[in-house]
């Protein structure tokens, strides 16, 4: 009686592959260094997406998870910040807390419709419009 086997070894190297450039890819959202990572080539994660409807799924689930990683990252810059040191005349003076108001404006801008710029509209006719723009100030949350 011949031996049935789960799945062969080709398959299993593959599935351990993708494992490790899925783990990879969900920490930072970099194809090129979670290839590195699975020691494979670009073009295999393309070919992966295109004919492995699992792996797919499994890609978009860690791209969720990179998204959410620089969506924290944003959000720590912009709302609590970091410390930098401050050097005066090549000694060290203290540190400084900073904040990135950049980093908020593209969030807001992100989640909040009114906080967006002009958007052209082009309709059918090929004529261009633009929508309102809604002006806010973003409080500052009693930083100077």
């Amino acid at each position: 009686m011949a031996e049935q086997r789960s799945a062969t070894p080709k398959k299993t190297r593959m599935s351990a592959k993708q494992d490790v450039f899925l783990e990879s890819f969900a920490q930072h959202g970099i194809v090129s260094r979670a290839c590195r990572d699975a020691d494979i080539e670009r073009s295999t994660v393309y070919r992966w997406k295109e004919h492995d409807e699992t792996f797919l799924v499994r890609y978009n689930f860690a791209l969720e998870e990179a998204k959410d990683a620089i969506r924290e990252e944003v959000r720590r810059r912009a709302h609590d910040g970091w410390d930098e040191d401050v050097y005066q005349l090549g000694k060290y003076a203290g540190t400084v807390h900073k904040y990135s108001d950049t980093l908020l404006i593209f969030h807001a801008k992100m989640l909040m419709p009114e906080y967006r710029d002009k958007q052209p509209d082009i309709n059918i006719n090929n004529t261009l419009h633009t929508r309102e723009v809604y002006k806010y100030r973003i409080p500052d949350n009693g930083r100077n």
